[in-house]
């Protein structure tokens, strides 16, 4: 019988009730989590698995990196572009060169975008409003009937 992953669990139930930006955060402490196994396979000799962790790291950046909006994004989707460029080339050349220390370096500065964008998806739960409760004096919706009667429209 095979036990179910317990951080895959709760990374799977936290992403269905995240914000877009909190899956941008998940998605941050997964390639993250990555270059650490990476770093720790290549301490261990286990090229195969080293080389999984430094490809599935390379697919979320991908992922990431697919997801910019440069209409709307402007000068901060650029860059990401080129911080995402960057990264990538640096898990490739670490790749090459087997290098903890290169890997180490990319991980600590997705820690510190990580946490920038953890900042803004607390900040835009914080600015939203809480709907309104209604009253007992507010005024009841019609029902579908009458609001096709009407003329309302959905």
């Amino acid at each position: 019988m095979k036990i179910p992953n317990a951080a895959l669990a709760y990374r799977e139930a936290a992403s269905l009730g995240a914000s877009p930006l909190g899956v941008v955060v998940l998605l941050y402490d997964r390639l993250v989590q990555d270059i650490h196994a990476s770093v720790a396979a290549m301490r261990s000799g286990d090229t195969e698995a080293r080389s999984a962790h430094v490809n599935h790291a390379l697919l979320i950046l991908q992922e990431l990196q697919g997801k910019l909006d440069f209409s709307a994004g402007g000068v901060a989707a650029r860059q990401l572009d080129a911080f995402y460029r960057h990264v990538r080339g640096k898990l490739l050349e670490a790749q090459i060169r087997k290098s903890a220390e290169m890997l180490l370096e990319q991980a600590q500065a997705l820690v510190q975008v990580r946490e920038c964008w953890a900042q803004i998806d607390a900040g835009a739960h914080e600015a939203t409003p809480e709907p309104p409760v209604p009253s007992e004096r507010a005024v009841p919706l019609p029902d579908a009937e009458e609001a096709l009667s009407a003329g309302w429209g959905a």
